[in-house]
């Protein structure tokens, strides 16, 4: 679907009188309109937010915020519609709610997992920590055991360099939202947040190894890997098959 943004943006600024707030305002709602009939025109039941950091014409702008910011208040409006996304997908929908996200130090960068292509051969991969009784632990479940806590493990590539703070203050506020965390990293970074409607929004990059499941991803244990690869297709089975 192809909408004239900037055709919109300047409408409503003459609306607005040249107030920009209330301009956004009224750019945010139109294209929400212009969403919500294609959905329904298209009978559309899945919406996909992919990582887009370094994809040419989709990369992240002003005028792509307000859609990723109407397509949250659509799905949160209509439960029948589900919605994944990932990487920078879930830093869309965290900034669309005012959720604070954090860039990494220069230091940090130089970690070997936040400068790879996740699809990339010989990725090192991340192991995920999955929260009981969430839905991801359900969907995991199928192929994992959980430890004596009832926490499930698997392993995602990650190639992030921006995350979701996990202060209090921020925890809180997703909470406020409707979201919670349902996965971490090692080191304590957020991958994994469901919302109100059991929608699954990942940090790190589960359809890579679908993707790439033929290729050489780095990990001690093999098995591990192959339980991963499982894990990472009945997340995206779920996604596209549940009612």
């Amino acid at each position: 679907k192809l909408i004239n943004l900037e055709k919109i943006n300047e409408e409503s600024l003459h609306f607005a009188k040249q107030d920009t707030k209330l301009a956004q305002k009224l750019t945010l709602n139109q294209i929400k309109t212009e969403i919500e009939k294609f959905i329904k025109e298209q009978n559309i039941n899945r919406i996909f937010i992919p990582d887009n950091l370094h994809s040419g014409p989709l990369s992240p702008n002003s005028y792509y915020q307000l859609v990723t910011e109407a397509i949250v208040q659509i799905v949160d409006d209509n439960p029948s519609i589900h919605l994944l996304s990932i990487c920078s997908g879930l830093q869309g929908i965290m900034n669309a709610q005012v959720v604070e996200i954090v860039h990494f130090s220069d230091d940090e960068k130089q970690h070997k997992s936040h400068l790879n292509n996740p699809q990339q051969e010989d990725v090192t991969l991340q192991q995920i920590k999955i929260v009981p009784n969430s839905r991801l632990a359900e969907i995991v479940s199928k192929f994992l055991m959980p430890d004596e806590n009832g926490w499930f493990s698997t392993y995602f590539p990650d190639t992030h360099v921006e995350a979701v703070n996990n202060s209090l203050e921020n925890r809180i506020k997703l909470e406020s939202l409707g979201y919670k965390v349902v996965g971490f990293s090692n080191d304590g970074m957020i991958t994994a947040i469901e919302d109100r409607h059991s929608n699954i929004h990942f940090q790190s990059h589960p359809e890579a190894l679908i993707l790439k499941s033929d290729k050489n991803f780095y990990l001690e244990k093999p098995q591990e890997l192959k339980k991963s690869i499982l894990v990472a297709i009945s997340i995206v089975h779920d996604f596209l098959y549940r009612k």
